[in-house]
């Protein structure tokens, strides 16, 4: 920067980009008139679109996950935050039970998180209520109860996806689908959804291409683990794959490589548009990513590599691995970090860095994780 004779100060092209970067797209809009070097930055369109995926697509300031103890004997879940920072002390109860009992009254069940918003339900069974919640501005939505006639009673494979559709509204539309768990080998099944765009549910009868079944359990992380252009993914118990794909309105699974079989935790995770899925047995972790298209039935698993927990967990497993890995969970912007369950012990690992952190203690008591991030961006539904 610098100051010209006419006492005018002129900006140097990296300056003039980081302002351009924290500025709304309506404010774009006007500030092309400030000089013509802005309008030739403004109109730029790699700039212009730089400058709205800065705005729309930033860094979450808040990393960690949810955690929700299991107790059917109170009515209020307990629900705690921790930061996974693995070089400074956890920072919990951010997000608390008071915050979560926004209306009240009975118990509120997390069922998934996407993009900062959760997913919440009254009942743990026969769901027809929903609600959609942000825990940082504590502002929350109540969906349209499902029909009475509804087909699906029983709810199992539950997706739920935020997205921004218009950089120019500080708005989000979500997407929910559901449907139930398939016990026999059929050859249809009945997928509900709802659109915020529509503010109705829907319901779809699909013909499958092979007959499959699809058993997922509530008291899992059964909610989608991410979204890839319109198709929803699960794991099921039966050690296969199953997807949705919103578009072209089908529904299929793929079994699981005997190589991937997981005697322990098992989690999927989307990261930077690529499915992921992550195994552990035993001492060893093992990080897998779909390689072919996500619409592909024969889609192919390449793995990424393997860690072993040993030496990182000998401080916090004193009783040794023989333990069961309760529950696994992906961080959810590092694809080498994972949070273990182990006896109730809530630990982050650093695959890389092979450092591993007792984040909490809960005992022996059941309870659910989600990785969360907690964005700045959009606060309205």
């Amino acid at each position: 920067m610098k100051l010209s004779d006419k006492s005018v100060v002129e900006l140097c092209e990296d300056v003039i980009i980081e302002i351009l970067h924290h500025l709304p797209s309506k404010s774009l809009a006007r500030f092309v008139c400030v000089c013509n070097h802005w309008q030739k930055c403004i109109a730029d369109p790699s700039l212009a679109y730089s400058c709205r995926s800065q705005r729309w697509s930033p860094q979450p300031y808040m990393i960690g996950f949810l955690c929700q103890v299991r107790d059917f004997v109170k009515e209020i879940p307990e629900v705690h935050f921790f930061s996974s920072s693995t070089t400074s002390s956890s920072s919990q109860l951010v997000i608390d039970d008071e915050s979560v009992n926004f209306l009240g009254r009975g118990l509120y069940i997390i069922i998934a998180s996407s993009n900062g918003f959760l997913l919440m339900a009254e009942e743990l069974r026969y769901q027809r209520a929903y609600y959609v919640y942000n825990p940082a501005t504590r502002q929350h939505l109540s969906v349209p109860v499902t029909p009475i006639t509804s087909c699906v009673t029983f709810a199992a494979g539950i997706g739920f996806h935020c997205k921004v559709d218009d950089p120019e509204k500080d708005a989000i539309s979500f997407t929910i689908v559901r449907f139930e768990n398939l016990y026999d080998l059929v050859s249809s099944v009945t997928i509900e959804s709802f659109s915020s765009k529509t503010n109705m549910w829907s319901t779809i009868d699909i013909t499958l291409d092979v007959p499959i079944s699809v058993i997922l359990h509530r008291w899992t992380k059964s909610a989608s683990y991410g979204v890839i252009d319109g198709v929803f993914c699960w794991f099921d118990a039966l050690s296969q794959f199953i997807f949705y794909d919103t578009v072209n309105t089908r529904l299929w699974a793929l079994q699981l490589n005997p190589e991937m079989y997981a005697f322990d935790g098992q989690c999927l995770g989307v990261l930077g548009g690529d499915l992921y899925y992550a195994s552990c047995n035993e001492a060893d972790i093992t990080l897998w990513y779909l390689e072919s298209n996500i619409r592909s039935q024969d889609a192919v698993w390449v793995r990424k590599y393997t860690a072993n927990l040993t030496d990182a967990l000998v401080n916090y497993c004193p009783w040794g691995l023989e333990a069961d890995v309760e529950s696994l969970d992906f961080h959810p912007a590092n694809l080498h970090i994972f949070y273990l369950n182990i006896n109730g012990r809530i630990i982050s690992f650093d695959s890389e860095k092979n450092i591993a952190e007792l984040l909490y203690d809960f005992g022996q008591r059941d309870h659910l994780l989600f990785s969360y991030e907690w964005h700045q961006w959009p606060r309205l539904l």
